[in-house]
């Protein structure tokens, strides 16, 4: 059953308790079919139970079809969020790892021209400062970025690439 009045207490937990007990491999075998880390996939099953802790789904019968489809579906969306999280940070690593390349450039040229990477951030307009220590210093996913900041995930994302462009620019102007 898909809604309806949702148990509290010792029904509730012996329905999480019995999808954990069916379902915990298979949902780490997808998992990992997405992620291709043994930690990560461990990571998803868990966040996926915590989803199903947190939720107001319940089913009478934990072993079905109509159970396990919820449960395949909550796994490749924490999958998925872990994978773009990873993808995330593998961007901003590799942005920063771009100035940082440009930063040794400018060491190279002439003591004048030698810029401090951390002077340049903190010299962004202070609403790009916050989206870019959020994101690049506090490793923040973009909806916990959006959440602490007050702002939409879009409007981070928008303001995250700015502050690279200016960067980029300010970089340009000074090497």
């Amino acid at each position: 059953m898909y809604g309806g009045k949702i148990p509290d207490g010792r029904a509730r937990y012996l329905f999480i308790e019995n999808c954990y007990r069916l379902y915990e491999q298979k949902m780490y075998q997808a998992a990992y079919r997405i992620l291709y880390d043994s930690s990560k996939a461990e990571d998803a099953v868990q966040d996926a139970f915590l989803k199903l802790m947190k939720g107001r789904i319940y089913f009478e019968d934990a072993a079905s079809d109509d159970c396990k489809k919820y449960m395949i579906t909550v796994i490749r969306h924490s999958a998925i969020d872990i994978y773009n999280q990873k993808k995330r940070e593998q961007q901003i690593i590799g942005f920063l790892n771009q100035i940082t390349d440009a930063d040794r450039l400018a060491f190279q040229q002439s003591p004048q021209e030698r810029v401090d990477m951390r002077e340049l951030i903190s010299d962004l307009p202070p609403r790009y400062y916050k989206v870019v220590d959020c994101l690049a210093i506090k490793n923040l996913s973009v909806k916990e970025t959006s959440r602490e900041l007050g702002i939409s995930e879009e409007n981070v994302r928008k303001r995250f690439e700015r502050a690279k462009k200016m960067l980029r620019n300010t970089w340009n102007v000074s090497a």
